[in-house]
């Protein structure tokens, strides 16, 4: 099938006075206090977020960017058309920017609209390597006034650390949160079929965010006022970044009259909206009236209700937007599954209640993409994949080391059908392409990156019309990081062997990355300690028990996980004064997310163990282990924060002991 872009045109097309215009980043360190803490951060030209770059469609781009770091770094023109050499992906078609050393970007703008950049190396992205790009039409941007806001995320923890965090327990954050699920939660709204529905299918609660955040932060403040000599009634036009790591923005007012005007950077026909939920990476255009008296905030409110930014439209004493209320945590799988096309940014403007929020089949991009004989367009199935026990990201169960690359061939028609199987919203990023979301709806908008929101399928196509090597991912910066990944490649391309070579060496792939856990707990009459380290597939465990600090005994095991509930196990557990015992077997979750061990001991012995946990309130857990050898463990534990708890325990080898649980 040919896919016929006629917005294509646009894009192409120079303008008629163009220019070089030229740019100096440096990449660097500086300390930045955002939330009352000063703590290390990396910054572009030493501001958060960086610098805003500005071109008119035509000129040619040339931007000089010093890394000034210890460290390897990189800049990408996020929804900016580059060749491929010119993306910022290391090792993709290009080296990283080592330490002291400066790469010349240089690349034609071919499409105007709101854009933005940001390091695609490690974590920097986080720690505040980003900023705002704005292409302007070859007629100008006229008189109207408009301004740049770039949405953040901010922690005052290292990246590094909130990932380890995260690989050691997916909800480790849930208590800073106050978003703990538990029993007492269900309970208290009625819902305990809720419970046992999302125990029997092993699938835990409702996941909206990862990471407890410091600060939500508009161009590096809580709180910044725009537009203050704009007179009531004027429209003036917001180009909002969503540069947060993981954070999806609701964009809500206090009475402001909004258009969306544009989205992830191209014109769309406007649309009234009360509501815009803002994903990772997208980029929107608001026009929006100024209040005839006072001014009025527009509030970005982190989806899970943890915080906010504020931007104070107008002049005057401000009219503050009502609070959002917080998702319900505890609602039914089946309120969250959205498996029609388009899922939640498809439907809610079905919702004729209440306010108005921006769905993507509201959105007709002006340039809009034509068909002929759509139906033969290749379909590539992606299931969304993943594990917040183990806080493993994937596609169709496979990390970005262990898959193939997708190969496509220049010219084709490739559709993309993702299928999120996860809790989680996922803003999937397409890089060197515009691909059209399939809505059923008029035109669909075209777009480089998009939300796939919890248990719902989506379905985007684009054309084939570059070269070499791309990179697909998740734009959850810590999903990405932890093998949400792809490479598209153009089947006539072989791939780089200096590239290929040096990528070995790189550690920008972290889901071949060890990480460790380790548990203390000292009880009056017990002392056990248990650890592990682990990547995306293999996993060591330890665990080792001092009896009446007397009478020792310990186990080692391995794990090799076949899939999300599967894993094969060798072990050997050792009792003071006894031969070893050696085992073979596997692990798997059961219904009710009980692990299930089952062996075979070097003696011909079969064996079976159960293991599990229950949440019963937010700060009170309950855990027990059974052997069929007799062996048994019950625990109740108090936690006061992350890393530190009271317990009670009982075992068939004590009696019952009380102390404290510590963990690394």
């Amino acid at each position: 099938m040919q896919y016929l872009l006629f917005w294509a045109l646009a894009l192409f097309t120079g303008a008629t006075t163009a220019a070089t215009v030229e740019y100096d980043l440096h990449i660097g360190y500086g300390t930045l206090n955002k939330s009352g803490k000063p703590v290390q951060a990396m910054l572009v030209n030493d501001s958060y977020p960086g610098p805003v770059l500005r071109f008119t469609e035509g000129d040619t781009a040339r931007i000089r960017v010093t890394n000034n770091l210890d460290v390897d770094s990189s800049i990408h023109w996020h929804g900016l058309l580059v060749p491929p050499a010119q993306d910022g992906v290391p090792y993709m078609s290009s080296l990283p920017i080592g330490p002291g050393e400066t790469f010349e970007y240089e690349f034609a703008l071919k499409h105007a609209g709101t854009y933005w950049y940001h390091s695609h190396t490690d974590l920097q992205e986080q720690s505040g390597v980003h900023g705002g790009i704005v292409v302007a039409p070859p007629q100008g941007l006229g008189d109207q006034p408009e301004a740049v806001v770039v949405l953040q995320d901010w922690t005052d923890e290292d990246p590094h650390q909130v990932l380890h965090n995260l690989k050691k327990d997916g909800h480790y954050y849930a208590l800073k949160k106050d978003s703990v699920i538990s029993i007492a939660g269900y309970l208290e709204r009625g819902a305990m079929r809720n419970w046992w529905d999302s125990r029997w299918q092993r699938m835990g609660g409702m996941d909206v965010a990862d990471v407890a955040y410091d600060a939500f932060l508009v161009n590096g403040e809580p709180e910044i006022r725009l537009f203050e000599t704009a007179q009531p009634g004027e429209r003036v036009r917001l180009r909002l970044v969503n540069a947060g790591a993981s954070t999806y923005f609701l964009l809500h007012s206090a009475g402001l009259q909004t258009r969306v005007v544009a989205a992830d950077g191209l014109d769309v026909d406007p649309v009234a909206v009360d509501e815009v939920l803002h994903a990772v990476a997208e980029t929107y255009d608001l026009e929006i009236t100024i209040p005839d008296n006072g001014a009025a905030e527009l509030r970005a409110t982190a989806q899970d209700g943890s915080g906010y930014a504020s931007i104070i439209v107008g002049s005057g004493q401000a009219r503050y937007a009502t609070p959002m209320t917080p998702p319900d945590l505890y609602a039914s799988h089946a309120d969250h599954d959205m498996s029609s096309m388009g899922g939640e940014h498809a439907h809610h403007h079905m919702h004729h209640s209440g306010p108005r929020r921006l769905a993507y089949s509201d959105l007709e991009t002006l340039e809009a993409a034509r068909y002929a004989g759509g139906a033969d367009a290749r379909t590539v199935e992606l299931r969304l994949t993943g594990n917040m026990e183990t806080y493993n990201w994937s596609f169709n169960d496979l990390p970005l080391s262990r898959a193939d690359k997708i190969l496509v061939e220049r010219g084709e028609t490739v559709r993309f059908r993702f299928v999120n199987e996860t809790m989680m919203h996922h803003p999937l990023h397409l890089h060197g392409h515009f691909f059209r979301v399939i809505t059923g709806e008029g035109r669909g908008p075209m777009k480089h990156t998009v939300d796939v929101p919890p248990m719902a399928t989506v379905e985007i196509e684009f054309l084939a019309n570059e070269e070499k090597d791309w990179f697909f991912h998740c734009h959850n910066l810590y999903h990405a990081k932890t093998g949400m990944a792809r490479v598209i490649r153009y089947n006539d391309y072989q791939g780089a062997p200096a590239l290929m070579a040096a990528k070995k060496n790189s550690p920008d792939i972290r889901d071949t990355d060890f990480y460790y856990a380790l548990k203390l707990e000292l009880l009056n009459n017990l002392g056990m300690a248990e650890g592990w380290t682990a990547n995306a597939r293999h996993r060591f465990e330890f665990e080792a028990q001092s009896l009446d600090w007397e009478d020792e005994r310990g186990e080692l095991a391995y794990l090799y996980r076949f899939n999300r509930w599967t894993q094969g196990l060798a072990g050997v557990e050792k009792d003071a004064g006894e031969d070893p015992e050696y085992r073979l077997g596997l692990r798997y979750m059961l219904p009710m997310m009980i692990d299930m061990d089952v062996y075979l001991t070097d003696e011909g012995h079969a064996g079976v163990a159960f293991d599990t946990h229950f949440q019963l309130t937010k700060r009170v857990q309950a855990h027990w282990e059974w052997e069929s050898e007799g062996n048994y463990h019950l625990g109740v534990e108090y936690r006061f924060n992350e890393r530190i708890s009271a317990e009670a325990a009982y075992t068939d080898t004590v009696d019952a002991s009380v102390g404290v649980k510590l963990r690394f």
